[in-house]
């Protein structure tokens, strides 16, 4: 098993946040790198029309995702205020996908801290605030090639922060609005 992740502290709340990356329609406003769409399904494949962003999936809806590098069918697992998850397999991966949302005390949290990173550094400001987390546990025979750069869209890791930090502008510059 192949486990990925990353996370960044946010300076707006859980609840922005969590709108902000389940606006699925419009993902490709602020994210240029990594998501291009993901389109809930009805049972027969088609789009389903019904459920217009990621805010009205429910466990066991069917999701299709295009991504700058491929496409695959996904599986909502959990769409929580704190957590959404989804299972999908790509080229005889299997992985499941989590995204979560959690407050933070931005006073007591430091630059970098998201990565592991910062002791004995500053806060990051007054209020509360998210720690976004996105992980990915992989088996299957491709799982090696989520954290090497190059082949098959390379290090998953590398392409999280990338995503993270997007998020976290967007939410960040909104939210100042």
């Amino acid at each position: 098993m192949t486990i990925v992740s990353s996370s960044t502290i946010i300076a707006a709340p859980p609840s922005v946040v969590r709108a902000t990356f389940l606006d699925w329609p419009n993902l490709t406003t602020w994210d240029k790198r990594y998501m291009k769409t993901l389109t809930p399904l009805l049972p027969d494949g088609s789009s389903d029309p019904s459920k217009t962003s990621g805010l009205s999936v429910v466990p066991g809806d069917r999701v299709h995702g295009t991504f700058w590098g491929g496409e695959a069918d996904l599986e909502i697992l959990e769409n929580t205020e704190s957590q959404m998850s989804w299972k999908g397999v790509w080229h005889g991966l299997v992985a499941v996908r989590r995204f979560r949302f959690e407050e933070v005390d931005l006073e007591n949290e430091i630059e970098g801290e998201g990565e592991g990173e910062g002791e004995g550094g500053k806060g990051l400001g007054k209020g509360r605030g998210t720690r976004f987390t996105q992980s990915e546990e992989a088996t299957g025979f491709m799982g090696g090639v989520l954290v090497v750069d190059g082949w098959l869209g390379g290090n998953l890791k590398r392409k999280f922060a990338e995503f993270n930090e997007d998020l976290k502008g967007v939410c960040e510059r909104d939210g100042k609005k």
